[in-house]
């Protein structure tokens, strides 16, 4: 569902509940990238309904009758019978795709020169040293060795692109373990 604001697709629902009628559903939606919020509503298949009308005798009035209901639906599964074989005759001329496939792959063989095997050499790459992936404490504290006079809340939330309260949980989990110390209120230094 893309967002009408922003236009991007990363939605989620917050709120889903049937209509007064129960016609469809009505879903509150959130954008997950501008936070913009919007409502839409939604038609369920099971409420899609069957409607018979009746096509002969006088105005209006009702099919009182099952047999008259039963009569009706099987003249209209006649005609749709009838067009779904017509289509299902068209669709029998065409062959498989994986017999298509399968004989495509047997022409190319035909038609490709025998090639003569020569043993592979083996070529060793050089080894090259795998670099750590950090984890998140371990980019909340490169930020803050590199500031000598302390870094912020804001500014960590900036340099590492986190959320504040994963920043927070890091900061005091960090100081817990005596890794940073806090300077003042909200700045903080490496141990």
């Amino acid at each position: 569902m893309e967002c009408p604001f922003c236009g991007e697709s990363n939605t989620g629902v917050i709120d889903s509940r049937p209509t007064k009628d129960k016609s469809s559903i009505r879903r509150r939606r959130q954008c997950l990238d501008c936070a913009g919020r919007f409502t839409t509503y939604e038609a369920t298949p099971d409420q899609l309904m069957l409607l018979l009308m009746k096509t002969h005798g006088g105005k209006g009035g009702s099919m009182k009758s099952s047999d008259a209901v039963l009569s009706f639906m099987s003249q209209a599964l006649k005609g749709l019978s009838a067009e779904f074989e017509r289509l299902i005759g068209g669709a029998a001329k065409f062959e498989p795709a994986k017999r298509v496939e399968r004989k495509v792959r047997a022409k190319a063989k035909k038609k490709a020169p025998a090639k003569k095997k020569v043993p592979a050499k083996k070529i060793v790459a050089p080894k090259r040293k795998r670099s750590k992936k950090l984890s998140d404490t371990d980019k909340v504290l490169r930020v803050v060795r590199g500031h000598k006079k302390g870094v912020d809340i804001l500014k960590l939330k900036k340099k590492t692109g986190f959320a504040d309260s994963k920043v927070r949980a890091i900061v005091y989990r960090a100081s817990k373990e005596g890794k940073i110390k806090r300077v003042r209120r909200g700045v903080y230094i490496s141990a």
